[in-house]
């Protein structure tokens, strides 16, 4: 694999995925950067890994996750609020939907529909195991539902891609584990 063909094909994806993930593209940008740099300064060792682009995801999820820590503990030490401008989602009402998820399911979301890593992928780039990402997945996909409903807005648009930001959550499938239908034997 080629280093710069590598960068130019997964560059953008996840710049967009720590986009939506940290509601800020400034802050996505320098996760992004951050990590595609450790990347290359490593390349002989990130190019024989299984899968480069995951291990790039996690330093740049990692990253996001110490500035936002740094930034929290710096406002409870100084104890003082920014004002925060409306930050709206990237591409309409149900992606702001999304940036209101808890953090690990905000982040789950946005690596399945944006990034469009596998459950084993994102289990992966977080460091949790596969079971938890789908369960964590299950209750995003409700929880976006409900606010979906309550908020009278569609699943998805029929004119967006479904997986693309425009688009929000493609509608949850079986094979995510996000439906929550009782079989036999009581197991979901």
């Amino acid at each position: 694999m080629e280093l710069e063909d590598w960068y130019r094909a997964e560059h953008g994806r996840v710049l967009s995925s720590l986009t939506v993930l940290t509601g800020s593209l400034d802050e996505a940008r320098e996760a992004t950067d951050e990590a595609f740099a450790r990347a290359i300064a490593r390349w002989d060792q990130v190019a024989t890994m299984d899968n480069p682009t995951g291990w790039v995801y996690r330093v740049a999820v990692n990253h996001a996750r110490r500035r936002a820590r740094r930034r929290d503990l710096e406002k409870r030490l100084l104890r003082r609020e920014p004002p925060r401008p409306p930050t709206a989602g990237p591409a309409g009402e149900a992606w702001a939907l999304v940036a209101e998820l808890p953090p690990r399911q905000r982040q789950v979301v946005v690596l399945r529909h944006i990034a469009d890593l596998t459950e084993p992928a994102i289990a992966e780039v977080l460091g949790i195991r596969r079971g938890t990402v789908a369960s964590t997945l299950h209750d995003a996909h409700r929880t976006l539902r409900e606010r979906l409903d309550a908020a009278g807005l569609p699943p998805t648009p029929a004119a967006a891609p479904t997986g693309s930001p425009a688009a929000g959550p493609p509608a949850p499938t079986a094979g995510d584990h996000a439906d929550a239908t009782p079989r036999p034997g009581g197991q979901p």
